[in-house]
């Protein structure tokens, strides 16, 4: 059919889809433990229940597109208090998403690029805008020989060729590495010294073990006080374990927010009214939040030592993924599959290339369940690795 969209049918098919197909012909020999999805399984906090059903007059209101105020105001005050800076910002920096997916996806519809940078493994919806005009694709691959980072000098040679959009991870999504202050100073200063716009997903901010992860903004509010060209992430699906909330917010340059505004006053999704209520209670609630930390922390620290003796293990300084060296990892998958009834990500349906893809050799594991059945897991992984 002639009007469909060819770009779309150039993308891969979507890592849990080509996982299905991976798996499809081979038979779990027990119950299957699913560590291929970073989808928390963590109690969210009782006190939304109440809140979302307190405000059912709410569902037949359409809902303020940038928020009400008591969302606006938490938002504010959350970025203020994590990051530990004044207000170098307000309401117009800032707009609410349906989950962070959705805004990282079609952020790029208010730019106008020839190109998008993206890391390598990458997130998956970072993709979006090839979809748009055939934008060029430009991957930076982030391995062990540049710390799980990609490469600055590599990003300014592309980047001197055309203004792009350019998406960076931290901590990031799969192998759980914390960008330092200096590092993410010297992209910004790249990227604005280019025009260009650096995408900054931080939806794992809030999920450490030793060393605090240093946000953009406060980077930008130490470097001159100026959102310029930069927007930022963030999301509760993670640090609240609310994914079915669909809720997270962008907070950024104006000028580009003001744009993307009018854009999602015709098209984008809103959050209803009693999940902005419960969003706003989420953002200001600190408890829920460091108990959420000490119960990964504790299955990191499992972890760590049962693969205390395997050459190729990399302990995560945030996030909840093992990114796992495993020589092989479609066929490591299958094997685990079949054998232990453990489920995995291929770390190669993450990541771009055929002949030199840099997630190949690798699985990803995400540390979501119980203690109990995280260890079960992680127990019978090792039992093929050691």
């Amino acid at each position: 059919m002639n009007l469909l969209n060819k770009e779309i049918k150039k993308l891969p098919g979507y890592p849990f889809d080509r996982l299905r197909s991976l798996l499809a012909n081979t038979n779990a020999n027990s119950e299957v433990i699913d560590m291929s999805i970073g989808q928390p399984m963590h109690k969210v906090p009782n006190f939304i229940k109440d809140i979302i059903h307190n405000a059912k007059d709410n569902w037949n209101v359409y809902p303020p597109l940038s928020g009400i105020p008591s969302l606006q105001t938490a938002y504010l005050d959350w970025l203020k208090n994590r990051f530990k800076i004044d207000k170098f910002f307000n309401e117009k920096n800032i707009i609410p998403l349906s989950g962070t997916r959705e805004g990282l996806f079609s952020i790029a519809m208010t730019l106008k690029t020839k190109q998008i940078c993206l890391p390598n493994p990458f997130y998956q919806a970072y993709l979006g805008p090839s979809l748009l005009d055939n934008m060029q694709k430009s991957f930076l691959v982030s391995n062990e020989d540049n710390n799980f980072l990609f490469d600055l000098k590599k990003l300014k040679l592309l980047l001197q060729k055309n203004p792009s959009l350019v998406y960076f991870c931290s901590p990031s999504n799969p192998q759980g590495k914390i960008a330092s202050y200096e590092y993410i100073f010297e992209l910004i200063k790249i990227v604005r010294f280019y025009n260009s716009v650096l995408i900054v997903d931080e939806c794992y901010i809030d999920i450490f073990y030793e060393k605090v992860p240093t946000g953009a903004l406060e980077v930008c509010y130490k470097t001159g006080k100026s959102l310029n060209n930069i927007l930022i992430f963030h999301s509760l699906s993670k640090r609240s374990n609310a994914a079915g909330l669909r809720s997270g917010f962008l907070i950024g340059d104006a000028k580009i927010i003001n744009c993307y505004r009018k854009f999602r006053s015709y098209s984008a999704p809103t959050i209803p009214i009693p999940i902005q209520l419960a969003s706003a209670e989420l953002w200001k609630n600190k408890k829920h939040v460091l108990d959420n930390r000490k119960l990964y922390k504790k299955k990191v620290k499992y972890a760590d030592k049962v693969f205390k003796d395997y050459d190729f293990y990399n302990s995560p300084e945030a996030g909840f993924f093992l990114w796992l060296k495993v020589k092989d990892g479609e066929n490591f998958t299958k094997q685990l599959y079949s054998k232990y009834a453990i489920k995995v990500m291929p770390g190669e349906y993450l990541a771009y290339g055929k002949n030199n893809n840099p997630g190949k050799e690798y699985v990803r594991i995400a540390l979501v369940h119980t203690q109990t059945k995280n260890n079960k897991g992680l127990n019978k992984i090792a039992k093929l690795l050691l």
